[in-house]
């Protein structure tokens, strides 16, 4: 497979002629197939690719959750297992790229500048922040003295405005 240079028309170029921030934008799906998995290099330790495949198997069981149960994110879980996969197996990351189910869904993804959609964001929001209250709220009960509320409440805020601010939205 060659290697495809993005246009230098006005739309893909940035200001003054930079690189556009998408390398993926005008690629066809094979092409952005081959690049993502030309990015991601799977972990050597046995046991570490292990873990990264429980925690992306489940992140494709949420997915699949999401079909059916309108509110339900897809992308943002596929994506979740998509970051597994590439850091587990290259066999795993590429069935989940070429799926028939899943894999238009995280090239648009990936099309999009790594975007997600601001629905997608605002549930992701909320789940974080249900899942801290709870949290929170278990330790309470068991005695904690504040630390690990203290802890939850700082990874929550920051999870969040991470997805909110930094994690791009697709239009």
């Amino acid at each position: 497979m060659g290697e495809v240079v993005a246009s230098s028309s006005p739309a893909s170029a940035g200001e003054g002629g930079e690189i556009p921030s998408n390398p993926f934008l005008h690629l066809a799906e094979e092409e952005i197939i081959q690049r993502v998995l030309n990015e991601h290099k799977p972990s050597r330790n046995p046991f570490v690719r292990g873990v990264w495949i429980i925690i992306g198997s489940l992140g494709v069981l949420f997915a699949v959750i999401g079909i059916f149960l309108p509110g339900w994110p897809t992308t943002s879980w596929l994506v979740l297992s998509a970051y597994c996969y590439a850091r587990s197996s290259q066999k795993m990351f590429k069935w989940l790229l070429t799926n028939r189910i899943f894999g238009a869904g995280l090239l648009e993804y990936y099309r999009a500048g790594k975007a997600l959609p601001f629905h997608s964001k605002v549930v992701i929001g909320g789940i974080i922040s249900i899942a801290s209250i709870a949290s929170i709220w278990i330790i309470t009960k068991a005695g904690d003295p504040g630390f690990g509320q203290t802890l939850i409440a700082v990874v929550a805020i920051i999870g969040v405005w991470w997805v909110g601010w930094k994690v791009p939205t697709a239009a």
